[in-house]
């Protein structure tokens, strides 16, 4: 017995709660199946109460939290200690590739490719188990080995955790979402919720709750906090006469509560399925590999009692399924989805007169194309620097060193104004900052696994330098910008509580007395609060002028603040020395959102730089002078392909 080799991902985070491995493409690989029922969407059911396989794909049920995942590929069937694992279940799997690798319930595979040794029919057992304490979710063990022949049905060879669920005792459907809000609130430890929170109104819930109440002997809420007896009444929270309370065990709503019919049968109805939804899964299962499967092997190859088989398959064929034969279960394919067609009503539109603009001048700094190309221009000539390789490039930075690039993942690329890409030595997150005049840039790297934490990182472009604050527990930081060699950045302490940091790298971070929400980083002027409410402030801390909201955006140098309207599409300029606002309407179509890769962008303190769709496969940018109120545009040449973005310019 030989383990040919493994794939694992102590950090994988489940898509709507599956664990999900499938085939790797390859052009040389086998053809499907003959049974069409065993493809990944071939049928309504899940993924099972541990795990289903089919035709190139391994679901498993995880749940929201990380998971540890482990594929190992044996040449035999591996031994195991069944005491090491809570559940195991073994079921065929097929694969056209003999290459396997994770993947998301929506999307394809990523990470490592696992071969198999072989392509065709495997033998695939799958061991859950609960993670050691202080670690979420769930271990799992899969091993493969090659079968010939006829697959062997699915066999559940342990069971730990049962495989007929709580069914849901149906309070939510009949009191209502913000009525079970209050019982989350109350139990759930951490759950966040403005202050005053529990004595605002209760939407729409004294008129609904008002027949349940009074079976129940309480009065009807009007309030959040009114609903606690309510809550107590119906068993879903038990107080403990202190003022805390914790979850109760209700029964089932229609066995407390004389019910409407149709309310009722809903509530019964729901019940059920959450009960054998998940084992009907593996029912649907067996019988697709099987095709069909005998029911008199059913209650031993799922391991539960005999009794619970006539109830399992009664709500499977009422869900359709399975349907049930001479003593056998056939898995019945997913229906096709309804095609009938909508009648479309063209919307009727205003076009209103848009400004004039006129040919213009290339991007001041260059553009990143699709494919991550690199172009400046010199002497009035677009020029390929370079390409960077990273995935999800969205933002990039003019630096007296070169062009950085950034990246969701991973350290950024710096190209130089040779040509040559570097990584640089920190991890500058997913949204970094730059000082005005290039030198410096930071960030915060965040990790995002069982245990999350986050990291403050400062460089020096020009000596290559790089400083770093510790690790903080969870993800609590956010870098607002650099100005005059120090970093600003806050830390979020729970809703909208945050304190805010002055960090000069190789001193300690100083915090300031009022929380910033804006930062200029060409001025130093920024936005904060104080006793009288958000306030624009000037480098020096004079304070300026009253603010309604932290939304607007400072205009390099600190001196005017703008904002967008839609609708039509007007930019709106605060003068912070006199209070006026003036109204400049944009050319239609222009891209106006604050998040990168489409944001406008600040060329120089007098001209902001905006991109727009434009006819065929290009893409145009427009050029607004603020002082003398006049646009320009430029086509970017064919290069840019489809989703181009702009350089951001050094600004000092």
């Amino acid at each position: 017995m030989t383990i040919l080799g493994f794939c694992e991902d102590d950090e994988y985070l489940p898509e709507y709660g599956t664990v999900v491995f499938r085939d790797v493409y390859r052009e040389d690989g086998l053809p499907s199946l003959s049974t069409e029922l065993l493809g990944e969407l071939a049928t309504n059911a899940l993924s099972g109460t541990v795990a289903t396989a089919g035709d190139g794909w391994l679901h498993g049920t995880a749940g929201d939290p990380y998971q540890a995942v482990r594929w190992e590929a044996h040449d035999e069937p591996p031994d195991v200690r069944l005491g090491d694992w809570e559940d195991i279940v073994e079921t065929p799997f097929h694969s056209r590739s003999g290459v396997v690798s994770l993947g998301t319930l929506t999307g394809g595979t990523f990470g490592d490719e696992l071969s198999l040794g072989a392509k065709g029919l495997f033998r695939v057992r799958v061991c859950r188990k609960a993670a050691d304490g202080g670690e979420e979710g769930d271990v799992w063990l899969i091993q493969s080995w090659p079968v010939p022949g006829t697959p062997e049905a699915p066999r559940w060879l342990k069971r730990t955790r049962a495989a007929v669920r709580s069914a849901n005792p149906g309070w939510q459907q009949v009191l209502g979402y913000h009525v079970i809000e209050v019982s989350w609130f109350l139990t759930l430890a951490g759950m966040q919720r403005p202050d005053g929170w529990l004595d605002e109104p209760l939407p729409d819930e004294p008129r609904r709750s008002a027949g349940v109440c009074a079976q129940l002997g309480v009065d009807p809420p009007r309030t959040r906090r009114d609903a606690i007896p309510l809550l107590v009444a119906a068993g879903l929270i038990v107080d403990d006469g202190a003022g805390r309370f914790s979850p109760g065990a209700p029964r089932r709503a229609t066995e407390a509560l004389d019910l409407p019919g149709e309310l009722a049968a809903r509530v019964n109805a729901d019940a059920v399925r959450s009960a054998y939804i998940w084992l009907a899964a593996d029912v649907t299962g067996i019988a697709a590999w099987s095709n069909p499967a005998r029911i008199e092997d059913l209650a031993a190859l799922l391991a539960v009692p005999g009794e619970t088989i006539e109830p399992l398959l009664e709500y499977a064929a009422e869900d359709k399924l399975i349907r049930r034969g001479n003593g056998t279960v056939t898995a019945l394919p997913r229906p096709p989805l309804r095609t009938g067609l909508v009648p479309r009503v063209a919307p009727r539109s205003v076009r209103r007169e848009e400004p004039v603009t006129v040919a213009g001048a290339p991007p001041r700094a260059g553009f990143i194309a699709a494919d991550g190309t690199v172009v400046v221009w010199r002497a009035g000539e677009p020029v390929v620097l370079g390409r960077v390789d990273s995935d999800y490039r969205y933002r990039a930075f003019e630096t007296p060193a070169g062009i950085y690039v950034t990246a969701s993942a991973g350290q950024g690329q710096l190209m130089t104004w040779a040509g040559a890409g570097t990584r640089l030595p920190v991890d500058l997150g997913f949204q970094p900052v730059r000082s005005a005049d290039g030198q410096h840039l930071a960030g915060v790297q965040m990790h995002t696994g069982r245990q999350p934490w986050d990291q403050v990182h400062f460089f020096d472009v020009t000596t290559e330098e790089a400083w770093s604050l510790p690790r903080s527990e969870n993800l609590t930081r956010h870098v607002l910008g650099i100005h005059d060699g120090a970093v600003y950045f806050f830390t979020r302490s729970g809703g909208a509580v945050f304190t805010t940091s002055r960090w000069v790298p190789g001193r300690e971070p100083v915090d300031l007395a009022s929380p910033v929400h804006r930062l200029d980083p060409l001025s130093g002027a920024d936005v904060r609060e104080d006793a009288q409410g958000l306030a624009v402030f000037t480098a020096s801390g004079e304070r300026q002028r009253t603010v309604d909201t932290p939304r607007g955006r400072f205009v390099p140098g600190g001196a005017s603040m703008y904002s967008f309207q839609h609708n039509p599409l007007t930019l709106m300029l605060l003068d912070l020395t006199t209070g006026t606002i003036t109204e400049h309407p944009l050319p239609e179509g222009c891209e106006v959102g604050e998040i990168p890769p489409t944001a406008p962008i600040w060329e120089t303190p007098d001209t902001l730089v905006f991109s727009q769709p434009h006819h065929a496969s290009t893409r145009r940018i427009i050029r607004w002078h603020l002082r003398r109120e006049a646009f320009e545009h430029f086509d970017l040449p064919e290069i840019a392909g489809y989703r181009p973005f702009l350089i951001e310019p050094m600004l000092a």
